[in-house]
């Protein structure tokens, strides 16, 4: 116990001499493993968690790494103003508190018996295992390369190596250490995280231009503040208490938080997928459903910073939830922690959350009258207490009152009713229009003017055009979309006819296994249970899928990516219960199925589109690999975008209407917030007689502009030609410009 207390303390007084010399890139390269690692390990020491469970399932270190951030983040920037600390949120308290909370984290430990302790041997074992590590490194060189526009090559051949890492491993996963597959997963997970996460000036990404705004600010001022009504991304402590303590404590600057940091937490979830799947499933399928996970994961997490967190922590609560291994008092401390990390990082997540584990409860007590499964799993009701308590208290008027929690649903479903495939035409099949899902129809650019002109003069009077808007010189034209030239049609159409195919049936699939594991006879309670989520969530999506209120209160897609983490396991119970019952086709079953898995990963990396051409085989997401397309043009963020968005919003005074495309705006997000008059709608007839107009990169040298009417996505001619005979260009800096009058 003596030597426990030794290392840790010894590691304590490391991460203390180091915050000083963080300004140093190689401190900061050991500080931010430090900081995710000795803080967590403690943590699991004082809750007496064993130490086979942590072995099995090393993602619960970094997870309680982030309690213990977020914890004593929160503390500190809570009693610092109480004893005269105006900005507390800077390295000297935050290290207070850190290394304040970790000492007394290590007393609390002292007792603990030797068994709780991670075997060292362990930990040297998975170091000499690190070499897929060079994945990410990389992935990180190619997507540099491509900012600096030196080509693709390096970005691709990246790409390339994680497909068939990822491809060999799970067709040899029987013959490989648990903990080389895990550090590949770790690796290449990491490395397609970064490929998209290092592109351009701030992470690609919707949200995540919102939500550095609130770290920028958090980081500026010093301090959080916890009223935040009506500002989602202020309330959550993932987007600024935690990213501002890891940027003053590891010295890592707040963007690069977001853009290295936080993908490589974010790229644990497939590691904790593989570790709960391997509760069930033998080790090729476990591979196998994690890998699925990442590579539906991947473009989306980077770009949603409070997300990556609340994924991770919501896994890992999963894990501990169901993990037999750990003592009940233990286990239910753990779940309680977890639960409350996950509600202060991501309200979505923690909505998901509460409807999955809510449906999954009354279901198991049913199934517990005709098989063999408990009535209640206590590990799983404490996770369902502390979300549905900890939301009431942490969204609502009790702390951050950012929002009125689930009353407005339910006050628009008693209104509204659940407004059923509101979408589908007329002679339309059930089937197509559930495929097709709650999207609005197209519309022609023509259509859109005429319906946007209609309705500013109905709804918006107070919006005053010029009076030479309406000539005909002036009308909005159609604009080409920015898809790369197709190199082989034939095998174009064809790779996006079998990837169509290749998701749904993965998702048929998913429910499929889920109803399996919740019926089958043979299968153990663990199994049972994750059916029963998985059940659960199909439910969920199902109803997000078929009702238009509820899918604007949360989309389908978010939602998916969430579950994943059961559903992927359901996915691939199927095809080992297959693989089972016809052992002599064994070969046979696991080949098709990673040459499914080796096209679903071409495709959804970019690989399909940068060899084939065209932008569109994987859904056009491959920021990651090319310079053109509709992702590049709407998330390619670039430092001279982001000084004219900064000029704008100090030259613009409060209550101005300032005018930017769909994507222009993120632009203004990041460096403005919320402080702006946003309109959207950039046409002659909707401008403003003296508006301000953002103009970003695809703009000016791309002339096209993107708005969203009526959830219908219009792509047409930017009106510069107007803008110039009618307003002042003001600033411009060769690839934005800012219009005035």
């Amino acid at each position: 116990m003596a030597r426990r207390c030794g290392a840790y303390g010894t590691a304590l007084a490391l991460i203390a001499l180091l915050v000083p010399l963080h300004g140093l890139w190689a401190v900061q390269v050991l500080l931010v493993p430090l900081l995710l690692i000795v803080p967590g390990a403690l943590l699991l020491q004082a809750l007496r968690i064993p130490a086979d469970a942590v072995s099995s399932f090393p993602v619960y270190v970094p997870c309680a790494s982030l309690i213990v951030l977020i914890g004593s983040g929160l503390a500190v920037d809570s009693l610092g103003p109480l004893i005269g600390v105006a900005a507390p949120l800077r390295a000297g308290p935050l290290l207070v508190g850190l290394e304040l909370t970790c000492l007394a984290l290590l007393a609390a430990s002292v007792n603990a018996p030797s068994s709780l302790a991670i075997p060292r041997h362990s930990l040297s074992r998975t170091a000499r295992l690190a070499w897929p590590l060079i994945l990410p490194l990389l992935a990180a060189a190619g997507a540099l390369r491509l900012n600096n526009g030196h080509g693709s090559g390096v970005a691709v051949i990246a790409t390339d190596v994680c497909v068939l890492a990822l491809i060999t491993a799970m067709v040899t996963a029987s013959q490989l250490d648990t903990s080389l597959l895990n550090v590949i997963l770790y690796a290449a997970a990491l490395a397609m995280m970064w490929s998209v996460s290092l592109r351009g000036a701030i992470a690609p990404g919707f949200d995540i231009a919102s939500e550095y705004y609130d770290l920028h600010q958090t980081v500026l001022t010093g301090i959080w503040h916890a009223a935040h009504p009506g500002n989602a991304y202020g309330a959550m402590l993932s987007v600024t208490v935690l990213p501002a303590e890891l940027h003053f404590l590891s010295g890592v600057p707040d963007v690069l938080v977001f853009k290295v940091v936080y993908p490589a937490i974010s790229a644990l979830l497939p590691v904790a997928v593989f570790g709960l799947a391997g509760r069930i499933l033998s080790r090729p399928w476990a591979f196998a459903a994690a890998t699925f996970v990442l590579v539906q994961a991947f473009p989306e997490l980077p770009g949603v910073a409070r997300q990556e967190i609340a994924t991770v922590l919501f896994a890992a609560l999963l894990a501990a939830a169901l993990d037999a291994r750990i003592p009940r008092r233990s286990q239910w401390a753990l779940v309680a922690l977890l639960g409350l990390a996950m509600v202060v990082s991501h309200y979505s997540t923690t909505y998901v959350v509460i409807a999955l584990i809510g449906l999954t409860l009354p279901l198991q007590w049913v199934l517990s009258w005709f098989r063999e499964v408990p009535r209640v799993t206590g590990a799983v009701a404490v996770a369902f207490i502390t979300a549905l308590a900890g939301a009431f208290i942490w969204y609502g008027p009790p702390v951050t009152n950012f929002n009125s929690g689930l009353g407005p649903l339910f006050h628009t479903v008693r209104t509204q009713g659940l407004n059923l495939l509101p979408n589908r035409a007329h002679g339309e099949s059930l089937l197509s229009a559930y495929l097709q899902g709650n999207t609005a129809p197209p519309i022609s650019v023509r259509q859109y003017a005429q319906l946007v002109h209609t309705s500013y003069a109905l709804h918006k009077p107070y919006i005053t055009p010029l009076p030479d808007a309406g000539l005909r010189r002036y009308a909005l034209r159609d604009a080409a979309p920015p898809t790369p030239p197709v190199r082989w049609r034939a095998g174009n159409s064809v790779l996006s006819v079998v990837y169509l195919i290749l998701q749904e049936l993965a998702n048929v699939l998913g429910a499929v296994g889920a109803m399996l594991m919740v019926l089958w006879r043979k299968p153990s309670v663990i199994t049972r249970q994750v059916g029963l989520l998985g059940l659960a969530a199909v439910l969920m999506l199902t109803a997000l899928k078929l009702s238009a209120t509820l899918a604007d209160f949360y989309n389908w897609e978010r939602a998916l990516l969430q579950v994943l983490v059961v559903l992927g396991i359901t996915l691939c119970w199927p095809m080992q219960l297959l693989d089972g019952l016809r052992k002599r086709y064994r070969d046979g079953i696991l080949t098709a199925v990673a040459a499914s898995f080796t096209v679903i990963l071409i495709c959804a990396t970019g690989l399909a589109d940068a060899a084939l051409g065209g932008g569109t085989v994987g859904g056009g997401a491959d920021i990651n690999l090319v310079d053109t397309g509709e992702a590049f043009d709407r998330f390619y963020v670039t430092g001279p975008e982001l000084a004219s968005a900064a000029w704008l919003g100090k030259a613009a005074r409060p209550g101005q209407p300032v005018y930017a495309d769909r994507y222009a705006q993120l632009r203004l997000f990041a460096m403005a917030g919320g402080t702006l008059n946003l309109i959207g709608d950039v046409t002659p007839q909707t401008l403003n007689q003296h508006a301000w107009v953002y103009a970003d990169r695809t703009n000016v040298l791309g002339r096209s502009a993107e708005v969203l009417f009526n959830n219908s996505a219009v792509t047409y001619m930017f009106p510069a030609g107007f803008l110039d005979a009618n307003y002042d260009l003001v600033y411009t800096n060769g690839s934005s410009e800012v219009y005035h009058r």
